[in-house]
């Protein structure tokens, strides 16, 4: 009989589907618990990963690069395993001697699940009540329990610890502290609860041993635009080898994932320090990613307006190597976060180089435009309530939906959370009880503007082959837009769908 690992890494639920192949559908977990049946929730939307032998086929990237750390760090494949929640109890055995649990929002306090949340209030979010789900199973009580990913900053409180059993909580990068601390654990060495992290050197990230949800793939690591707000920016920029890059991507293709998704926070910055693009590496990375005899088709995590704006000769040239394959379109995210000149000075200069904050709009409006002739399909954020907004500018930011409402992309509108590792983290969060009549105008333009894009997209969007499943997802999703585009109407007049002048639940010091 086989032994049982001695380090167990998983996540919650909601961390480990693959959402019928649809990358996007896995921002329904920030939706509020209540609209749907669970059951129906998680059969119809968000079914588990494959398993084989107990260990997940695919997992969230961040739990892969810690297996991956530990691996190439003195740890056995026999000692380290990926396991789905659903499974804990019958691979924990007598050997297994840490459970370490990863997320992007452990309490769901992180934008956009505290604004999805605080609209709807049908309850707590999928991910909060799938985590909390999580780390109060009886199996993890014999165990050290270890919670880390980028939302880990939600729980470095020894109180909140010492309420959910949690034994350590590590921040930051862990390709290095990981391993070094799990081995001190292990052998009873005294670790401080609280584990900080150090920023990885490139050489020194390991590739993955297994695959990535959606088959993503890291090529860099931080920005260097440093936007205030943002936590990557605050990174430093790193950019891993195209030879490594090409490693991973074998390792989800193998797994059967032929479409992988590039993910920097501007895959058209690959290999500079600098803001000026290098167009030839840019060129060199997709055409060896396009030239792997298994891959269909290049998706993209993130790009940056500015880099667009200033660069379409790339766009178009990376467009063309993309369209040779058989997936027609670029999927890819976007910050547009205001149309106010003034906040992009405050809050986020570097967003805008090399042009003036001056520009913005015009550069917002370009590239867009750039990004729809190419086949790109931006989803882009907006923020709310950023520190120092006033009337005036969210006045710009719906003039500058008015300008764009016709471009095909969505548009998702955030309000500001002040979370730690930011530049603005001791600034105070923005809440839906604090938004004006020109917020809830904004909120209503974005979602007619998105329901109207929603519509075009849905056919071609989900990649699932049940025709009941496709059917389903196609009934709940006209269902869901015709409700919200009601909800707008009211919206863009000014005024919110409901009172929300009543004392919402404060979610940063959550109840348990």
């Amino acid at each position: 009989m086989s032994k049982s690992p001695k380090i167990i890494l998983t996540a919650d639920e909601t961390m480990m589907s693959k959402y019928r192949g649809g990358m996007f559908i896995g921002f329904s977990t920030c939706m509020p618990r209540g609209i749907l049946p669970d059951w129906l929730y998680f059969w119809v939307f968000a079914p588990p990963v494959p398993r084989k032998d107990g260990r997940a086929v695919y997992a969230d990237f961040g739990l892969r690069m810690v297996e991956a750390s530990l691996l190439e760090n003195g740890f056995s494949e026999e000692e380290v395993a990926v396991v789905h929640p659903k499974d804990l109890e019958k691979v924990v055995g007598d050997e297994t001697e840490i459970v370490a649990i990863g997320g992007h929002d452990h309490l769901g306090i992180n934008p956009p699940t505290s604004e999805f949340v605080d609209l709807v209030q049908t309850g707590p979010p999928y991910n909060r009540v799938k985590f909390l789900e999580l780390v109060r199973k009886p199996i993890l009580r014999d165990v050290k329990v270890i919670v880390g990913g980028k939302s880990a900053w939600q729980l470095a409180d020894l109180k909140i610890m010492d309420k959910l059993g949690i034994d350590y909580v590590h921040l930051g990068e862990g390709e290095l502290s990981v391993p070094r601390a799990f081995k001190a654990i292990l052998r009873g060495e005294d670790v401080p609860r609280i584990i900080t992290g150090e920023s990885t050197p490139v050489e020194e990230i390991p590739n993955l041993h297994g695959a990535v949800i959606h088959g993503i793939v890291e090529i860099s690591r931080g920005c260097g635009r440093g936007c205030k707000f943002c936590t990557p920016g605050m990174q430093m920029l790193r950019h891993k080898s195209i030879d490594h890059i090409l490693r991973d991507i074998k390792v989800n293709l193998k797994a059967g994932d032929d479409i992988p998704i590039l993910h920097s926070e501007d895959v058209l910055r690959y290999g500079t320090m600098k803001i000026e693009p290098n167009k030839e590496r840019v060129i060199e990375l997709f055409e060896r990613v396009a030239g792997l005899e298994e891959v269909s088709g290049i998706d993209t995590s993130h790009v940056a307006l500015a880099t667009v704006y200033h660069n379409p000769d790339l766009v178009e040239k990376v467009s063309e190597i993309c369209i040779s394959l058989s997936e027609q379109k670029i999927g890819t995210q976007t910050g547009i976060e205001t149309g106010s000149p003034k906040l992009i000075a405050e809050h986020m200069r570097g967003k805008v180089l090399p042009s003036s904050p001056e520009k913005w709009p015009e550069i917002v409006r370009q590239s867009l435009g750039i990004l729809e002739d190419n086949n790109w399909i931006p989803a882009c954020t907006l923020i709310f309530g950023l520190p120092g907004e006033e009337r005036g500018d969210v006045v710009k930011t719906l003039d500058l939906l008015d300008d764009i409402e016709d471009s095909l992309s969505l548009i998702v509108p955030l309000t500001f959370v002040s979370m730690k590792g930011s530049a603005l983290s001791t600034e105070e969060s923005f809440t839906v009880k604090k938004m004006t009549p020109e917020h809830w105008m904004v909120l209503g333009k974005c979602i007619e503007h998105d329901a109207r894009v929603a519509r075009k997209l849905k056919k071609d969007y989900m990649k699932e082959k049940n025709i009941l499943i496709r059917w389903l997802f196609s009934r709940f999703t006209d269902y869901l837009l015709n409700g919200v585009e009601r909800y707008a109407k009211k919206m863009k007049r000014g005024e919110p769908p409901r009172d929300y002048s009543k004392i919402f639940k404060n979610y940063l010091v959550p109840e348990f």
